[in-house]
């Protein structure tokens, strides 16, 4: 909320509402407005002559996805470099299969650089748990639908 109250106005011509300037990057613009609902936040490209935004992506409440979505669309990051919370479940399957079996010979260095993976994919990911619970029950039924 103080970079929302800190924030400039965003100018665009046709736009309606009070929506404040949080970045601009190569051709986009994150933005978000209050409302009674909570803030409502948005990534836009600006069209040609910067006088307008077309292409919005709309986040409500949702911060952390707009800025993901604004970093993707400005260039700032690849969007190959992005995972979605689906990808990274089961890169932490794979992790914890990894140093959970004996799968492979592992180093005492490579399982420390595996779980400082799945730290990273806990803090990414708030329902990791339920996830990984879902693709095991999920796993477990095909597995069962074969044997029949």
């Amino acid at each position: 909320m103080t970079a929302m109250e800190a924030a400039p106005q965003l100018k665009a011509s046709g736009l309606d509402g009070d929506y404040r300037n949080l970045a601009d990057f190569g051709g986009t613009v994150l933005a978000g407005a209050s409302s009674k609902y909570g803030v409502q936040f948005v990534t836009w490209d600006w069209d040609y002559d910067r006088t307008g935004v077309v292409h919005g992506h709309y986040f409500m409440e949702n911060y952390d996805a707009a800025k993901q979505d604004f970093t993707a669309r400005s260039g700032l990051i690849q969007k190959e470099q992005l995972f979605s919370p689906e990808q990274l479940t089961e890169i932490y399957r794979c992790c914890t299969n990894s140093v959970n079996e004996d799968f492979f010979e592992l180093t005492d260095k490579k399982v420390e650089l595996i779980h400082s993976v799945q730290q990273q994919i806990e803090i990414c990911v708030p329902d990791l748990d339920e996830r990984v619970r879902q693709q095991e029950d999920a796993l477990e039924r095909a597995s069962q639908e074969q044997t029949m």
